[in-house]
């Protein structure tokens, strides 16, 4: 995607008025995200300015091929990427972090769960989905000092 691209796809979340979802708009249009399928959720990106990106069935994969995490940031780093599952109200219920190229580690979905926390949204109104290959070793393992993302503190 170049930046204009990019620009159509990325969304602003905010609370429902009863802070029960967290709903999701496209940032230049204002629209909803639509529903998306339970076996066929969205693309989502959050690149390292904390950006969220959905690329969701609008796209023309026909035309243009089939979508893929690198592809929504031009290659760039990020702090996570994998799919996101959506009803038809714009409102996110469940998130997973399946990006075969950027494979999130557990620490994504660590600092995700808290820029969420930080912005005051009810981080139990959707369903958080870590990899297979995450175990609780991965805990153990993980340097939580030595995260050193803009704006988290590890401890």
């Amino acid at each position: 995607f170049n930046d204009e691209e990019r620009a159509r796809h990325e969304v602003y979340l905010t609370p429902s008025g009863d802070n029960t979802r967290l709903i999701a708009r496209y940032k230049q249009s204002d629209e909803l995200v639509p529903a998306s399928h339970p076996e066929h959720p969205h693309l989502y990106m959050w690149d390292l300015d904390e950006k969220f990106y959905i690329v969701d069935d609008s796209w023309d994969s026909e035309k243009y091929g089939r979508i893929k995490h690198t592809a929504v940031v031009a290659g760039r780093p990020a702090l996570s990427g994998g799919k996101a599952y959506f009803d038809k109200d714009g409102s996110i219920w469940g998130i997973n972090y399946s990006s075969g190229h950027y494979r999130p580690t557990i620490s994504a979905a660590s600092m995700m769960y808290q820029w969420m926390k930080d912005r005051d949204f009810n981080v139990t109104a959707l369903h958080w989905v870590g990899r297979k290959q995450w175990s609780t070793e991965d805990c153990k393992e993980t340097d939580w000092d030595g995260i050193e993302v803009r704006g988290f503190d590890a401890e």
